[in-house]
């Protein structure tokens, strides 16, 4: 006699072995996803992830730029479980939008897309940068212009071979990497260094040094705020992100930063003000969290505002996906697909990975397929393709059809 657990392994093992067995189209178990490789990494060899169920087993084919990647005449390339393999990859010939296509006897399916990018921070091409010549009491700002590269940066200053800290008189933009001080002082004088992080290779360069040096023609007097640094009109910011907000200004007395709502709203409390108020932090980013924002610069000569809007969007988001469908031949088939996003999304269907457009028996309105009067021809793979502006995504199904209608028989 079986004890109750024997039962259950033998059960759970009968039941994968069925679905082992069971004919079916292609599954996508893993699409492909964004890659950013570096291109000084020590590995030389990017991986483009795919894998595939179905039965029989799916052919495995890869596209980049919508053109077939031809295994046999690269020897770089090369497919290992359905996964694409790039050796000494080159970011003049790789580089593209790649997508994964599996295809059995019940027809073919298309993966999302994905984009291989690679990382790299060229060196500074020039090596003496001009003498910079102020008064003390003025504002200042020193241009990083950092070098050729790809991928995201970061930028910090170095002061006569030492860090330069940042406080309420210095900032570092790290949207431009330029470094500005509100209020020069006689302390301030020495040598400025750039220092260029790209923040995926990790790879450092160091810019030429700027000498700054004092003028001796007076000292400058009080002057109310001017802003130099402050984000775009129009922000656009993803649902989830965290999104980040510049202003500084230059000014005599040091101008002192507030940020505030132009609707009166109060700003969230998860926002996070960094660099003595000089970077508006916003965490998770949400619909509400969208609108006009403003920040005020003030000393005691006056103030000055810089105004941006924060707009809300959102890659499209499966609320109803479609699945696997089993009809007689002459009967209908309908299908309906639906994704949230911002700006609402579109759609667009595929049979066997090419477009399916309206024609005699088949209806398409947006998310919504009609087949009717259904014959052997329409068995194959479907996909629904939602997308916006800012994503693209693809909800896949099954059609059988079996060969007669069932009828009652009197």
């Amino acid at each position: 006699m079986r004890l109750p657990w024997e039962l259950l392994v033998l059960q759970s093992f009968m039941l994968c072995l069925a679905d082992d067995y069971t004919l079916h189209g292609p599954v996508f178990v893993q699409e492909p996803s964004h890659v950013m490789f570096p291109l000084d990494s020590e590995e030389k060899k990017v991986k483009l992830s795919c894998e595939v169920k179905g039965n029989p087993k799916p052919h495995i084919r890869w596209k980049i730029n919508g053109t077939d990647v031809d295994i046999g005449m690269d020897f770089r390339y090369s497919v290992v479980d359905g996964s694409l393999l790039i050796n000494n990859p080159n970011k003049t010939q790789d580089a593209g939008t790649y997508q994964c296509i599996a295809t059995n006897s019940f027809g073919t399916i298309v993966s999302r897309e994905a984009k291989l990018q690679f990382a790299y921070l060229e060196n500074f091409k020039t090596r003496t940068r001009s003498t910079v010549s102020v008064r003390r009491g003025q504002g200042m700002v020193l241009l990083c212009g950092p070098p050729p590269h790809s991928g995201e940066l970061s930028y910090a200053w170095i002061f006569n071979e030492y860090p330069s800290y940042q406080d309420n008189r210095r900032f570092v933009s790290q949207e431009t990497g330029n470094l500005y001080i509100a209020k020069v002082e006689k302390s301030d004088v020495g040598n400025y260094t750039c220092v260029v992080t790209n923040t995926v290779t990790n790879h450092k360069v160091l810019g030429p040094p700027t000498p700054l040096i004092l003028r001796n023609d007076g000292v400058m007097g009080e002057y109310e705020p001017k802003i130099e640094v402050q984000f775009p009109e129009t922000v656009p910011a993803e649902k989830g992100t965290t999104v980040k907000l510049e202003c500084f200004a230059l000014g005599n007395p040091v101008p002192t930063i507030l940020w505030r709502r132009a609707d009166g709203k109060p700003i969230a409390r998860k926002a996070r003000r960094h660099k003595s108020n000089g970077i508006l932090e916003i965490p998770n980013f949400q619909q509400e969290d969208a609108g006009s924002y403003e920040c005020v610069a003030e000393n005691s000569r006056g103030k000055n505002v810089a105004k941006g809007q924060l707009t809300f969007y959102a890659q499209p988001n499966w609320v109803q996906i479609i699945n696997d469908i089993h009809v007689a031949m002459e009967e209908s088939v309908f299908w309906e697909c639906k994704a949230n996003g911002r700006p609402k999304p579109t759609y667009r269907w595929l049979k066997n990975g090419d477009p399916l457009l309206t024609r005699d028996r088949i209806q398409i309105e947006q998310g919504t397929l009609n087949i009717t009067i259904v014959n052997l021809s329409d068995a194959g793979m479907y996909q629904c393709v939602a997308e916006n502006k800012h994503g693209v995504i693809f909800s896949s199904a099954e059609l059988s059809v079996i060969g007669e209608s069932l009828k009652w028989k009197e």
